[in-house]
């Protein structure tokens, strides 16, 4: 048989254990938050979010690719690393790594019409002048695959 003290002190203590678990189970869901909150308001990181972000400013360097291998994939990013979407007008420098012979980076709009070549891999760079309007990057031969655009503002 146990003695009163001890099962008052073995009650208080599970008592104890269980409002812990209480009081502690709002902070479980609200210190992460707290923590991405702070994370997202103090983090500079210069890379701009691809949704809402702004765009590109010119004289940028952009990075085209395509075939990563001989995979069906096509991509041009911004400095920051970011997909391109938008752009304000100007001049830009794009850098086109072409890493198949079975793919090409196509680059057309308003006054800009710019290609590798399919039997070949190379690294191009071309300055071009961007104007107003829609562009697209594709790949030619795959080109309903292999595509993407961007506008120009």
């Amino acid at each position: 048989m146990t003695e009163p003290s001890q099962a008052a002190s073995a009650n208080h203590t599970a008592a104890t254990g269980t409002h812990r678990r209480r009081v502690m189970r709002p902070l479980v869901l609200a210190v992460p938050v707290a923590l991405l909150s702070l994370v997202a308001a103090c983090s500079d990181s210069g890379t701009p979010a691809v949704s809402g972000s702004s765009p590109a400013a010119a004289g940028s360097v952009l990075t085209g690719t395509v075939g990563q291998g001989d995979a069906p994939v096509i991509t041009l990013v911004d400095s920051a690393g970011a997909p391109v979407t938008s752009l304000k007008a100007g001049s830009y420098t794009v850098k086109v790594k072409d890493m198949s012979a079975k793919h090409n980076f196509h680059l057309s709009g308003t006054g800009v019409d710019e290609k590798t070549t399919v039997p070949e891999t190379t690294e191009v760079t071309w300055k071009v002048t961007l104007a107003a309007g829609t562009y697209t990057f594709q790949c030619d031969p795959h080109s309903q695959k292999m595509v993407g655009t961007f506008t120009v503002t």
